[in-house]
């Protein structure tokens, strides 16, 4: 940036505010002035710091990815260790700035973009009206904003529309064959998509991750170079895996199963072994919830080879499977080894390929003291264990990272506690165990919440429970389970 400072840019662009200049005009001249490229000048005319652009990204566009490192690569293209940014990432860093997509790129940048990605920017330029990026009608935000929505709801879906016919085209403009670059966004979108798995709704997600599967499944029934075989197979795999937890989570079992066979298939194509321990620990928690406990053991078992030849987290995700499953058919006994077992392989744990997308595909500290939790309370007579380990999984939640956050099963951990202190007759405890579950909004009430909320309430039903509390209770869940998080989808998906 030579000898301009970020005040020298923030005394012009404040300058040529006053005189109603609008973000172009500022853009081009910050960018004669300083000499860096078209991307840069519009951050610096809007007065973003590299940081908040990014936030504002991943907002605008939360099934994509974006830090620090890769807008400071994108915004030196074409320079010297710079990165072509893909056709997705300046069709909405333009929607951010209300500027059409191609003004981000001087000519010589855009001619260095791959083929596709060029033609996908030239169909999908949408413009926008130009304005001023401050003054009194629409102030440019501090850097230290935190929000900042797209101008409208309507540019809002236009831009993810755009976005969407993007990759489809992208992909149909290489005849079935993808790049680098093409490899490195999917990974990305389907690792931001394991990650806003256990923390957001699932109907804002279903449509991007069917979506992301279509797509990949396009490129391998095409004509792949071979060395990106693997890495796709990979990628379906873990997008199938991920929508059998969705159509688990919506009640349907069966399009559970059958998404998990195929991420099976996919992990069996390229032997991945931490794939197949994990598709195989899907299963198992599939046939869990179905009450197949026995099911539930056996696909936990078939896992188990897989499972030893990775370190990653799947192996002792698959281990805290099949406890559950031995609790469910209540043999305390292997309920427990099994518990221990799991422990013991935490203990060499060694984060793998699938640890690495994040989210849903990890098994984190807090998420296997549920497991355990869960595992117990089935065991007649373990209250207090099963009570101590929920206690334990809620305050691990409280304390973790907000990538290793799950509302679902921080939701699970307290109906187990709710269980277990309804099991020794402490109504109330069970009650306030279960308050934050019964607010839970309806498009997170999915399927397992909502069996294990219906544990209570068949518990409650026990002679020696009855009273007003436990009624109050069983109202409240009854009222609960009524709407569940299918309810929450849009008509006809």
């Amino acid at each position: 940036m030579g000898a301009w400072s970020r005040r020298d840019i923030g005394r012009l662009r404040e300058q040529m505010t006053r005189q109603g200049r609008d973000s172009t005009e500022i853009a081009s001249e910050i960018r004669v002035r300083t000499g860096v490229a078209m991307l840069a000048a519009y951050r610096m005319a809007a007065g973003l710091s590299q940081p908040v652009l990014v936030e504002r990204f991943c907002e605008a566009a939360p099934g994509a990815f974006m830090d620090q490192p890769l807008l400071s690569r994108l915004e030196g293209f074409p320079g010297p260790g710079s990165r072509a940014p893909l056709a997705t990432q300046i069709i909405t860093l333009a929607s951010i700035f209300e500027v059409s997509p191609l003004r981000l790129l001087a000519p010589d940048a855009l001619d260095q973009m791959e083929q596709h990605e060029r033609d996908v920017l030239i169909r999908c330029n949408v413009t926008s009206p130009l304005r001023p990026l401050t003054g009194t009608a629409h102030p440019a935000a501090p850097e230290t904003s935190r929000h900042w929505p797209l101008a409208n709801p309507r540019m809002e879906r236009q831009v993810q529309m755009a976005a969407r016919r993007a990759m489809r085209f992208g992909t149909n403009a290489e005849g079935g064959n993808i790049g680098p670059e093409g490899i490195d966004q999917l990974r990305d979108d389907v690792a931001r998509l394991a990650r806003a798995y256990p923390q957001r709704p699932l109907p804002e997600l279903l449509g991007d991750l069917t979506e992301l599967q279509d797509v990949t499944f396009g490129l391998l029934e095409g004509q792949q170079r071979p060395r990106h075989t693997a890495e796709l197979y990979l990628l379906a795999g873990v997008l199938s895996g991920i929508l059998a937890k969705a159509s688990h989570d919506l009640g349907d079992s069966h399009s559970a199963l059958t998404q998990a066979r195929t991420a099976f298939i996919c992990a069996d194509n390229i032997d991945h072994a931490g794939l197949k321990a994990w598709t195989a620990g899907l299963r198992s928690m599939i046939s869990y919830w179905a009450s197949r406990p026995n099911d539930a053991v056996r696909y936990a078992q078939q896992g188990a080879d897989a499972a030893a030849a990775t370190h990653g987290t799947a192996s002792v995700w698959l281990i805290a499977q099949e406890a559950r499953g031995w609790g469910l058919l209540g043999d305390a006994d292997q309920c427990r080894a099994t518990i221990q077992r799991a422990n013991e392989a935490r203990e060499t744990v060694e984060h793998d390929e699938l640890d690495e997308f994040g989210g849903i595909m990890t098994f984190p500290v807090p998420r296997q003291l549920y497991y355990a939790a869960d595992a117990s309370i089935w065991l007649p007579g373990a209250e207090e264990d099963a009570a101590r380990q929920a206690e334990a999984a809620i305050g691990a939640y409280a304390e973790a990272a907000d990538l290793d956050r799950s509302f679902s099963d921080e939701a699970g951990a307290r109906a187990d506690l709710a269980l277990a202190r309804a099991a020794q007759s402490d109504v109330e405890g069970a009650a306030e165990a279960l308050s934050d579950v019964l607010d839970l909004p309806v498009d997170q009430r999915i399927e397992g919440i909502v069996t294990s909320v219906r544990r209570v309430h068949r518990l409650l039903r026990e002679p020696h429970l009855q009273g007003p509390a436990a009624r109050s209770l069983q109202q409240e869940i009854e009222a609960y389970a009524r709407t569940p998080a299918a309810a929450a989808l849009p008509t006809g998906r």
